[in-house]
């Protein structure tokens, strides 16, 4: 993780979802694989962190799974955050 959890959370990736009920995001640690909805498409390993967005959509649950690399490419380009972010050493793991 390049910045803290709260950064990933806050960001705003998923902004745009009015018609999801309930909506929560948290940051995971993947018990299974899984495919990332950020618009890699990459697989997000066993054992990788990821973005979950849970919620209702029509009265059905829903989740989505996005790799933390998407994720980090929408701060910086959103302008979020910057290369003193990363210089601090949030959320080295």
């Amino acid at each position: 993780m390049k910045y803290k959890p709260e950064d990933y959370i806050d960001s705003g990736f998923y902004s745009g979802d009015e018609e999801i009920e309930n909506h929560k995001e948290k940051i995971v640690k993947c018990r299974k694989p899984h495919e990332c909805m950020g618009g890699c498409g990459n697989e997000i390993k066993t054992g990788d962190y990821a973005l979950l967005e849970t919620g209702f959509s029509d009265g059905k649950p829903v989740s989505c799974y996005t790799c933390l690399p998407c994720i980090e490419a929408w701060l910086e380009e959103s302008g979020q955050v910057g290369l003193e972010d990363q210089e601090d050493g949030a959320g080295d793991e």
